[in-house]
């Protein structure tokens, strides 16, 4: 077994580590929440730090799109905290009413993303029986994942640490792993919460 995941501090093993690892985020506005590729939902929390991708060479094989994409210089505003929603259904409420959901149109699932958008994150709720979470905000606002389909272990959602480069991820099982970014997928650990 690797290194335990250290959380800023928190090392796991603790009663409730899904908590933990959130507990820090709780009253902190959310930001730069931004629909990515396809159904992607990213979003930023705590202080801002510049993340820096230096150009770099790609296979001539590669299309020229994307040849002319890694031969730029790319600069991205990342949080100490930035959480990744991916391989997932989600949907947006606000005040009971559905904004938007994983298969809205690009414009609809923007203005759900924008919705969110500096809100206070107030926490997190998860039924590990069913693979959901519920991310709370502030303004009786949520965004709610459930699994795709029937592959268990698809990655939800990652929290990844700035400070200490751990990923906290959640899977349509139930399970979560918390362990450095750079691990394999074969290398972590998975857990019952």
């Amino acid at each position: 077994m690797g290194k335990p995941c250290v959380m800023d501090g928190i090392v796991d093993g603790g009663n409730d580590p899904l908590q933990r690892a959130f507990e820090p985020l709780i009253g902190l506005p959310v930001w730069f929440v931004h629909k990515g590729y396809g159904s992607f939902l990213t979003m930023e929390f705590g202080s801002p730090h510049l993340k820096v991708r230096e150009p770099r060479m790609v296979s001539s094989e590669a299309s020229e799109m994307v040849q002319k994409l890694f031969a730029r210089r790319r600069v991205t505003p990342c949080g100490e905290w930035h959480l990744w929603i991916y391989c997932c259904n989600w949907r947006i409420i606000a005040d009971g009413h559905e904004l938007a959901w994983s298969e809205s149109s690009d414009q609809e699932s923007i203005a759900a993303a924008y919705n969110i958008d500096s809100r206070l994150f107030i926490g997190i709720q998860i039924d590990s029986s069913k693979g959901t979470s519920v991310f709370e905000f502030e303004g009786n606002t949520v965004l709610q994942t459930w699994p795709y389909g029937k592959d268990s272990s698809d990655e939800q959602w990652n929290l990844f640490f700035w400070k200490s480069g751990d990923v906290f991820s959640y899977r349509a099982d139930g399970h979560y792993s918390c362990g450095p970014g750079n691990q394999a997928v074969t290398d972590q650990s998975w857990h019952a919460r």
